[in-house]
C-alpha cells in the first residue's frame, strides 16, 4: 500500500509502528495518530494491518488510514525490503516503536530450543535489526527516536518466564548501549516497561500459567491484582499514553531513559 508523504511548509512526522495489530501496538498507533502522526504500521499479516488501519481511521475520522507494510522481522531479508519500501513513500522517519514479540510461560528446564530461538529471532534480533536499518537513516538526519516497549521482567526476571526474562534483558542492554551511541547523532532511544496489560496476549498468558499451576485462569488474575498498589492492570492506553509522551517535545532531553508502566508493582529500584 503507497501513499506519498505528505510535503509542504510544516511536513507531517512519520511514526513507524512494529507489532501494530497486538493490543499494545493497536492503541500506540491510535494514540500517536490522534496527536497528528502519520503512522507506518507493521506485521505479518496484510488483512489485520488492512482492518486495524481502517478502525483507526473510522475511530479518528482521519481523511487517510495509516500506512500499512507487511514485515517479518524474524527475516532479515524480509525487514530490508519493507524499510526500503517505507522509504519510498516517506520522505523521514521521526519515530520507530517497537511493540512486537512476546514469549512462552515456561521455567527453565521447562523450556525447548525453538521457545528461545523464536523468541531471540523476533524479539531480541527483530528489534536490533530494524532498528539498524531505520536509525542509519536517523543518524544520517541527525533527527529521531526509538522506543522499545520491552517489559518489567527486565527488572525483576521471572523463573516461570525464564525466555521472555533472558530476553528483556538483553533489549534493556541494546537500548541502553543504543542510547549512549546514537544520542551523540541526536537521535534518542528509550524503554517502556508495561506491566501485566489487558490485552489478548495476556488472557493467553493467564491462561497458561493457570494451566502450569493446575489453577484457573480467574485465580491467576486474582493473584496478579492482590499484588499491584493501583488495584487493576494496566491498559493498552495507558502504554500508549506513555508512548505519546516520550514522543512529545516534552521528552526532548530524555535519552536511555526506562519508563515503568505496572501500578507500581515492581519492587527493583
Amino acid at each position: 500500500m503507497k501513499t506519498k508523504f505528505e510535503h509542504g511548509a510544516h511536513p507531517q512526522r512519520v511514526a513507524v509502528v512494529s507489532g501494530s495489530t497486538g493490543g499494545m501496538g493497536t492503541a500506540i498507533c491510535r494514540k500517536l495518530a490522534a496527536d497528528g502522526m502519520r503512522v507506518v504500521m507493521l506485521g505479518r499479516s496484510a488483512e489485520k494491518l488492512s482492518r486495524v488501519s481502517d478502525q483507526i481511521r473510522r475511530e479518528l475520522d482521519l481523511c487517510t488510514p495509516p500506512l500499512i507494510q507487511t514485515i517479518d522481522i524474524a527475516d532479515p531479508q524480509s525487514v530490508g525490503q519493507a524499510v526500503e519500501t517505507i522509504y519510498q513513500n516517506v520522505a523521514q522517519v521521526d519515530l520507530l516503536v517497537h511493540a512486537a514479540g512476546d514469549g512462552p510461560v515456561a521455567s527453565l528446564l521447562e523450556t525447548t530450543e525453538a521457545m528461545w530461538s523464536d523468541t531471540v529471532q523476533s524479539k531480541l534480533l527483530g528489534t536490533i535489526r530494524l532498528t539498524k536499518q531505520i536509525a542509519a537513516r536517523m543518524v544520517a538526519c541527525k533527527s529521531g527516536q526509538i522506543v522499545i516497549v520491552n517489559g518489567v521482567f527486565s527488572l525483576e526476571p521471572d523463573p516461570m518466564f525464564a525466555v521472555n526474562s533472558t530476553v528483556n534483558c538483553a533489549l534493556a542492554g541494546f537500548a541502553k548501549a543504543s542510547a549512549r551511541d546514537l544520542g551523540r547523532s541526536k537521535v534518542r532511544v528509550n524503554v517502556v516497561n508495561p506491566g501485566a496489560t489487558e490485552t489478548a496476549l495476556w488472557k493467553q498468558i493467564a491462561k497458561d500459567l493457570a494451566t502450569q499451576l493446575q489453577t484457573t485462569s480467574q485465580v491467576i488474575n486474582e493473584m496478579v491484582l492482590a499484588k499491584i498498589p493501583l488495584g487493576r492492570l494496566a491498559t493498552p492506553d495507558d502504554v500508549a499514553g506513555i508512548v505519546g509522551f516520550l514522543a512529545s517535545d516534552a521528552a526532548a532531553y530524555l535519552n536511555g531513559a526506562t519508563i515503568t508502566v505496572d501500578g507500581g508493582v515492581t519492587a527493583a529500584v
